[in-house]
């Protein structure tokens, strides 16, 4: 760890007003028409990548299915992707996929911590793309380059006042990451386990009982839940697909990981339940907290040591970012780093890059 903290100004990402009174369909035309050809880029770069009978058969549950589909995603969602389709010039069916793929393949890490004085922070980087597509001759993956052209801070406005703020990649309409002033902060790790995929295909095929991630999170935060109603929705419903779901709150004690199978909350794991051991964050890569990291994939632990080192009172937006900024817990298939302020809904975010020699994940 060491001090990397302003970034230089070309690691900034432009913030764009998605307009929520416009109509659904018409809300991401402007990003999506000015990121057309990047949007398009990334998206057949991706399929080229995966797996063809991954892709056959996706395509084949979702082919003349694409409206039915749409119309079963908790509304406002189906129209939006739809606006964004018309405006990137998608077919419909990769838009559909796009907006679902995190829901099964993605990497992060993500911390909740208190500062000095009650201030509550939340950071996250996100990572994307392994084992798709490696650059022999840049020595990097290839999809977290095709992202970091799509990255935007989205601050959604009703009546020209902001109501939560998240980051984005254009044509993605779900929350990875957002907060709501002195309500909650969110973000997603993905998980694995045996249930990984098949909410997923049960979905697809017509079961429509499972709610999808990024859809409730961004839900919560625009319908005005606080901290513990985002919590209480995140243990109880059933999803898609694992996850662990990152919360943080505005008063001091509110901060939790929440891991989930598709079915059920596994676990909550919360800031205040670390104050006797005098811990002040949680932290979340992609490894059930109570388990210990592979030894190919330890983030964990270097970021915790950081995290100790820096302690309570000397927590602010620049010592978070050196610790997500810091080997191995940024990485080659790191696209950005965020970080948030829950009580005021600041954001700033960076986009990452780990040149050869670094950690590949």
């Amino acid at each position: 760890m060491t001090s990397q903290y302003p970034p230089p100004a070309n690691r900034t990402v432009p913030t764009v007003v998605i307009n929520l009174d416009l109509p659904p369909q018409e809300r991401w035309v402007e990003i999506c028409t000015a990121k057309k050809q990047e949007i398009n880029a990334m998206i057949n770069s991706v399929f080229d990548m995966l797996p063809q009978e991954i892709v056959k058969n996706l395509l084949a549950r979702i082919d003349k299915r694409e409206d039915v589909i749409l119309d079963s995603f908790p509304a406002p969602y189906g129209d939006e992707i739809r606006g964004v389709a018309k405006a990137a010039g998608l077919d419909m069916g990769l838009a559909i996929i796009y907006n679902i793929f995190y829901e099964v393949f993605g990497l992060c890490t993500s911390i909740v911590a208190e500062g000095k004085n009650g201030q509550q922070f939340h950071g996250r980087n996100l990572d994307f793309g392994l084992f798709l597509g490696w650059n022999t001759t840049e020595k990097t993956w290839s999809l977290p380059d095709l992202l970091r052209p799509l990255l935007f801070n989205a601050d959604f406005q009703r009546g020209g006042k902001t109501v939560y703020k998240g980051v984005y990649y254009a044509g993605y309409v779900g929350m990875l990451t957002g907060v709501k002033a002195g309500a909650f902060s969110v973000s997603v790790d993905s998980r694995f386990d045996l249930t990984l995929d098949r909410g997923l295909f049960e979905w697809i095929s017509g079961q429509h009982d499972r709610q999808w991630l990024t859809f409730t999170t961004r839900s919560l935060l625009e319908n005005n839940a606080t901290f513990a109603d985002a919590i209480t929705t995140l243990q109880t419903i059933k999803m898609v697909g694992p996850s662990y779901i990152i919360v943080g709150g505005a008063t001091v004690g509110d901060g939790a990981v929440v891991t989930r199978s598709a079915d059920k909350a596994l676990d909550t794991w919360t800031i205040a339940s670390r104050a006797k051991d005098n811990k002040y964050y949680v932290l979340e890569t992609n490894y059930d907290h109570w388990k210990q990291d592979p030894f190919f994939d330890d983030r964990r632990d270097p970021a915790n040591t950081c995290m100790d080192q820096i302690g309570k009172d000397n927590l602010d937006f620049p010592a978070l970012y050196n610790v997500l900024a810091a080997h191995p817990n940024n990485n080659q298939l790191t696209t950005y780093t965020s970080l948030m302020n829950i009580q005021t809904g600041e954001v700033e975010t960076y986009l990452q890059y780990c040149a050869h020699p670094c950690p590949i994940w």
